[in-house]
C-alpha cells in the first residue's frame, strides 16, 4: 500500500495535484478548530466556574506561549529529521501519515477528557504539548511537498492558489459553524462533536493522500546531499540566504497580525452583539471573510499574470489598504454594532481581500527563495525552509495569545467568560445531554451580561485596540521589512531557474554567481 510512488519532470500528475490540494481542506479544518477554539473551550467550559478562574486562564495562556515558543524551535528539528531520514515509501509521506494519525487522536482527547479546575489546566498542558508535537510532524512534511513538486513558477503559483482555496474552505467551515452551533447547543456538546468529526475527516484525507500521491523524483546526488545534512545547516539557511530570512520575518509578522484579528474576533461578537446573536453575526462575518479570501485567491493569477502587476507592487498596494482598513475597524467601536453592521462587513471585506493577496505574495516569495538557496548554496532544503515557516506560525500564535489575554484582562472582560462558564456547567448538570435545553438555559443567563448594552464602552475600546490597532502596527512592520530587504523579483528568479536547469543538464556549476543578494549584484 505504501509503495514509493514517484514522477519525473515539472508537470505534476493530476491525481497528485488534486489530492494534495484538496486534503488541505480537512487538514486545516481540524487545525483551525483547535487553533481558534481550544482556548475558547478552556475559557468558557474547560476551567469551569471557579474563584481562581483568572489565575487558571492566565496559567493556560502562559502554557500556550511557552509551548508555542518551544514548538517553534521544535519545527527546525522536525525539518532536519524530514530532510535527513528518508523511508522506502517516500520522503514526505511517512511523516504526513504518522503525524496525522497521532495528532487526530490527541485532538479528540483535548476536548473529551472530563477534567475541570486545576486538574484541567494540567491536562491541558500535557495534551496541548503532545498535539503540537505530533501535528508538526504532519505540518512540516505537508508544506515541504509544495515547492518540491515543480520548479516552474506558473505551476507553483497554480498549486499555491488551489491549495489556498481548499485551506480557506476548511478554515471557513470551522470558523462559521462552531460559533453558531455553540450558541444553539452550548460549548461543551458542540466542541466535543466537532472535535470528533474534524479528526476523522483529517486523518482520512491524509491517509488517502499518502496512499495515492506521487512524490517528485530527485537525482541521486541531491538525495545523498540531503541525507548528509547537518543540524547546523538549518540555521545556515537563515544566515547565508537573505531572501529566506526576509520572507520568513515577513511571514512571521503577517501571521501575527492576521491571526490577532481572527482570534480576538471570536470574543468580540459576544461583547458587542450579545451571546444569543453572536453566532449569527459571526457567521455573516465569516461569509464575508470567505468571499473576500476566495475572490482574492481567484484573482491573484489574473493580477500577476494577465495584468502583469509585479509582486512587490501588489504587496505595497495591499499593505497600505490593510493598514487603512484596520484604522477604520477601530473607529467602528463608537457606532451601534447592529445599525452599522453592513459597514463593518464592507471594511472587513477590503481588509481580508488585501491580506489574502499579501499572504499569496509571501508564499510565492518563500518558494522562490528556496530556488535561490539551491542556486547559491547548491542545496534546496525545502523541509528546512518550511520548518522555519512553521516556526513563524507558532511564534505568531504565541504573540496572538498574549495579546488576547492582555486585552481581556485590561478590559476586565474575563469575569464575563467566568460567569458563562458557570452557566454552562450548571446547565449540563441539570439537563445532561439535552443540547437544546442546555443551549436555552445558557442563553437566558448569558444575554444579560453580554452585548454592547451590557459591556461598558471603555471595556470595548480597550478590546478594540487589541483587535485592530495592534495588528495594524504589525502589518505595517511586515511591509517595511519585506519592501526594503526582499530583492528576488520575477526577472532574476526566472534567470536563476534557467541556471538551475542548465546545471541539471550539464552538471556544471558556475564559479561566479550572477545573483548574490548578500553581495552587490553585478
Amino acid at each position: 500500500m505504501f509503495n514509493n510512488r514517484t514522477f519525473e519532470g515539472d508537470n505534476v500528475p493530476k491525481l497528485t495535484k488534486w489530492l494534495y490540494c484538496s486534503s488541505g481542506m480537512f487538514r486545516d479544518l481540524c487545525y483551525q478548530f483547535v487553533s481558534m477554539f481550544l482556548l475558547m473551550f478552556a475559557q468558557y467550559c474547560g476551567i469551569g466556574k471557579n474563584a481562581d478562574y483568572v489565575a487558571m486562564y492566565g496559567v493556560i495562556t502562559v502554557i500556550i506561549i511557552i509551548l508555542r515558543i518551544w514548538d517553534g524551535f521544535n519545527d527546525p528539528i522536525m525539518g532536519f529529521l524530514v530532510e535527513k531520514f528518508h523511508f522506502k515509501w517516500g520522503k514526505y509521506r511517512p511523516w504526513i501519515f504518522i503525524g496525522a494519525v497521532l495528532s487526530s487522536i490527541i485532538t479528540v482527547l483535548m476536548f473529551w477528557l472530563p477534567f475541570h479546575g486545576w486538574a484541567y489546566v494540567v491536562v491541558f498542558g500535557i495534551t496541548y504539548f503532545l498535539w503540537d508535537f505530533t501535528f508538526t510532524m504532519n505540518d512540516i512534511a505537508f508544506w515541504s511537498v509544495l515547492p518540491s513538486l515543480s520548479n516552474k513558477e506558473k505551476i507553483r503559483a497554480n498549486l499555491t492558489t488551489i491549495l489556498s482555496v481548499f485551506i480557506s474552505i476548511g478554515s471557513f467551515a470551522a470558523g462559521g459553524l462552531v460559533p453558531i452551533l455553540s450558541s444553539a447547543f452550548g460549548y461543551t456538546i458542540t466542541y466535543k462533536a466537532f472535535a470528533l468529526i474534524a479528526s476523522i475527516l483529517y486523518v482520512a484525507s491524509q491517509v488517502i493522500l499518502v496512499v495515492f500521491m506521487k512524490e517528485r523524483k530527485v537525482d541521486e546526488v541531491t538525495e545523498k546531499n540531503e541525507e548528509k545534512m547537518k543540524f547546523s545547516e538549518l540555521f545556515t539557511v537563515l544566515v547565508k540566504n537573505s531572501q529566506v530570512r526576509s520572507s520568513i520575518i515577513g511571514i512571521l509578522l503577517y501571521y501575527t497580525g492576521a491571526s490577532i484579528l481572527v482570534t480576538l474576533g471570536l470574543n468580540y461578537f459576544y461583547f458587542n452583539f450579545g451571546y444569543s446573536q453572536a453566532g449569527t453575526y459571526q457567521l455573516y462575518f465569516t461569509i464575508v471573510y470567505a468571499l473576500a479570501t476566495l475572490i482574492a485567491q481567484a484573482l491573484y493569477p489574473v493580477i500577476t499574470e494577465k495584468l502583469k502587476v509585479k509582486r512587490m507592487t501588489l504587496f505595497t498596494i495591499t499593505s497600505f489598504i490593510t493598514v487603512g482598513g484596520y484604522i477604520l475597524l477601530f473607529a467602528y467601536v463608537f457606532l451601534n454594532p447592529f445599525d452599522w453592521f453592513i459597514l463593518l462587513c464592507v471594511v472587513a471585506f477590503i481588509v481580508f481581500f488585501a491580506q489574502t493577496l499579501i499572504q499569496m505574495v509571501l508564499y510565492i516569495m518563500i518558494q522562490d527563495a528556496i530556488d535561490y538557496n539551491q542556486y547559491k548554496l547548491k542545496k534546496r532544503r525545502e523541509s528546512a525552509v518550511f520548518s522555519l515557516r512553521a516556526f513563524t506560525a507558532k511564534m505568531g500564535s504565541s504573540l496572538q495569545q498574549l495579546v488576547l489575554f492582555i486585552a481581556l484582562f485590561a478590559g476586565s472582560l474575563l469575569t464575563i467568560s467566568n460567569n458563562i462558564s458557570g452557566f454552562e456547567t450548571e446547565a449540563i448538570a441539570q439537563f445532561g445531554d439535552n443540547a437544546t435545553a442546555v443551549g436555552d438555559a445558557v442563553r437566558a443567563q448569558a444575554d444579560a451580561i453580554t452585548g454592547f448594552a451590557n459591556v461598558d464602552l471603555w471595556q470595548r475600546v480597550v478590546y478594540q485596540v487589541g483587535f485592530t490597532l495592534v495588528p495594524c502596527l504589525i502589518m505595517l512592520a511586515c511591509f517595511l521589512v519585506v519592501r526594503f530587504t526582499y530583492k528576488l523579483n520575477e526577472q532574476n528568479h526566472s534567470e536563476i531557474v534557467a541556471s538551475l536547469e542548465k546545471r541539471s543538464e550539464t552538471g556544471e556549476i558556475e564559479e561566479t554567481l550572477v545573483y548574490d543578494f548578500e553581495k552587490k549584484n553585478k
